[in-house]
């Protein structure tokens, strides 16, 4: 482009050389008539007027090109300029999202916590019952002598009838728990003797 540039401008400084040596010794007048206009120049002045016209063409010339680049570059800057925001808008929203995905993470946390406490406020209570529950078992027995269900049913120990029963330490749950001629198989769930 650069050098299109150059052969152009030596060939219109070579034309006009040559126009002004060409008429440079020419004496006699040319009548110019135009749009209702006329007038007697010499031919110098005729090169001059031509010189001038090709100046005006290319001033125009060059103020409609520095007018497309300038067009050029304001489309390629809001282009720009609309892919940042639309990249901006992207990182915004995903931003939004992590943001939104770390709350409801802390809200499982929370609720986790949450249940959490009241699971061991349960168990607390649960074991605040069982002591309770235990020694008003433990209380029923220094007031009352077992009786024939309670040998039955495990609680006791002795004859009822012979006078020999007597509270038993542990229950029959506690035994079986205890007792190292029962296991359970942990594959199955089934008691093993």
């Amino acid at each position: 482009m650069v050098l299109l540039g150059i052969i152009l401008l030596l060939l219109g400084a070579g034309l006009g050389a040559a126009a002004f040596l060409g008429v440079r010794d020419e004496t006699g007048t040319v009548q110019l008539e135009a749009l209702g206009f006329s007038r007697d120049s010499q031919p110098l002045e005729l090169v001059g007027i031509g010189i001038g016209a090709m100046l005006l063409f290319a001033l125009g010339w060059a103020l409609v090109a520095a007018s497309a680049r300038r067009r050029a570059r304001v489309r390629r800057d809001e282009r720009e300029a609309s892919r940042i925001a639309e990249i901006e808008r992207s990182a915004e929203s995903d931003r939004l999202e992590q943001e939104r995905r770390f709350e409801e993470a802390s809200l499982r946390d929370e609720d986790l916590r949450r249940r959490e406490s009241n699971l061991d406020t349960w168990a607390q209570e649960l074991d605040a019952r069982e002591r309770e529950v235990a020694r008003l078992e433990e209380a029923y027995r220094e007031k009352v002598n077992p009786s024939v269900a309670d040998v039955v049913a495990g609680r006791a120990e002795g004859s009822v009838t012979e006078g020999t029963a007597h509270w038993s330490h542990t229950t029959p749950r506690e035994r079986a728990d205890t007792d190292p001629r029962t296991t359970t198989d942990r594959t199955d769930g089934d008691p093993t003797t």
